[in-house]
Formats: C-alpha cells, sequence, structure tokens
C-alpha cells in the first residue's frame, strides 16, 4: 500500500509565499530592465570619451590622462560596460571593486598582478577579479574595451577562502 504524503497547511502557505516573492521579485527586475534600457538603435551615435577621476594616491609615476566612456549599464548596476584611455608615459596601481575583463585596442600595457608580470598588446584579454589591485605600466598610450560584472558577496567570500584570486 503507497503512503501518500500530503503538505501541511503552514508548508502550503510557506511555499507560496516564496512562489509569490520569486515572481514579484522577476516582475520588479523586468519592469527595471525595461525602464533603463536604451531603444534600440536607428542609427549610429556619437559618444564623447570623458575625463575619468583616479584616486591621486594611485599614480605611482607620470600624469597619466585618463577618459572613459560608458556604453552600457544595467538595471541593477551589476554590469558595466565602455571603453577606457590612458595617455602616458605612467605608472599607476588599480584597484578592481568589480571583476574586469579588458581587451586591448590600442597602445600597450605592461601589468602586474598577483605576483606576475605580463604585457597586453592590441587584440589580447585578461580578466580581473574584484578585491584585487594591479600595477599597470603605461608607456605611450592605451585603449581598452572593459566589461564590469559584479561577481556578488558569495563569490568573493569563496575566492578569498580558497585563496584563489
Amino acid at each position: 500500500m503507497k503512503t501518500v504524503k500530503t503538505i501541511t497547511g503552514a508548508a502550503a502557505i510557506a511555499l507560496l509565499g516564496g512562489v509569490l516573492a520569486l515572481g514579484g521579485k522577476a516582475v520588479l527586475d523586468a519592469s527595471r530592465y525595461l525602464e533603463r534600457t536604451p531603444p534600440p538603435s536607428s542609427n549610429a551615435v556619437a559618444q564623447p570619451f570623458t575625463e575619468a577621476k583616479v584616486d591621486p594616491s594611485w599614480v605611482k609615476s607620470g600624469v597619466p590622462n585618463f577618459r572613459a566612456l560608458e556604453t552600457l549599464r544595467t538595471f541593477d548596476d551589476r554590469a558595466v560596460t565602455g571603453l577606457w584611455a590612458c595617455d602616458g608615459p605612467s605608472t599607476f596601481e588599480w584597484t578592481f571593486h568589480m571583476d574586469e575583463t579588458v581587451h586591448l585596442l590600442e597602445g600597450q600595457v605592461v601589468i602586474d598582478y598577483l605576483g606576475k608580470r605580463f604585457t597586453l598588446d592590441p587584440g589580447e584579454t585578461a580578466t580581473f577579479h574584484a578585491g584585487t589591485k594591479a600595477v599597470w605600466h603605461v608607456p605611450q598610450h592605451a585603449k581598452k574595451l572593459y566589461k564590469l560584472t559584479y561577481p556578488g558577496r558569495l563569490v568573493r567570500w569563496w575566492r578569498q577562502y580558497a585563496g584563489d584570486q
């Protein structure tokens, strides 16, 4: 004989509440996304770079000229894309508050990161984790495409716990 388990009234209410909460969050996220997403392009739009301010203590040598152009930010600020440029010669320390993947478009950059030194040339890509720092050496000029992604607290904790920066 089969035994059929039933959900108690309290468990059913809790389950229904969870489903409604998740559904409500999905609707809220969708409405925020629709509200903050730019309309589809019907023509090209010229967007100028603007001066990018950085903490002066990050600059180790030179007088870098930082410029940036944010091209997209998600409704929840968990992802950002854009372009960044710097004229050197200069050396500066960069603190990553979000995970960042960069693709170098122009120039060259020598980077000291997590105890290693490597060079980025045009067409090459590198990824940096939130909560880390890198020293960038820009001999003349660099222009990159970047994508910032918020990894979440659990991922940051796991990386720190596992020593996997």
